[in-house]
């Protein structure tokens, strides 16, 4: 099982479900529906808020790759 994997099964299951929509969306580039930015110092790291979870992922253009599914908190943006 994978880190992502293990994020989700942590997450209330209302809150689970607007994280997979958001999903999504984000893999077919539809970013009009996300509240989505970029992260300060980083050129190719993103989030997307989903209520007091942040999805964090990598996005060159090219690819995404999912980083982390977070609640905010002080922590939340340590760990990139």
């Amino acid at each position: 099982m994978g880190r992502i994997e293990k994020q989700l099964r942590g997450i209330p299951k209302k809150f689970r479900e607007r994280i997979f929509t958001a999903i999504e969306h984000l893999m077919k580039r539809d970013f009009s529906a996300l509240d989505r930015a970029q992260l300060k110092g980083y050129d190719h790291i993103f989030r997307i808020r989903v209520g007091n979870y942040r999805i964090i992922y990598f996005d060159d253009g090219k690819q995404i790759i999912l980083k982390a599914i977070k609640r905010r908190n002080e922590k939340t943006y340590n760990a990139l």
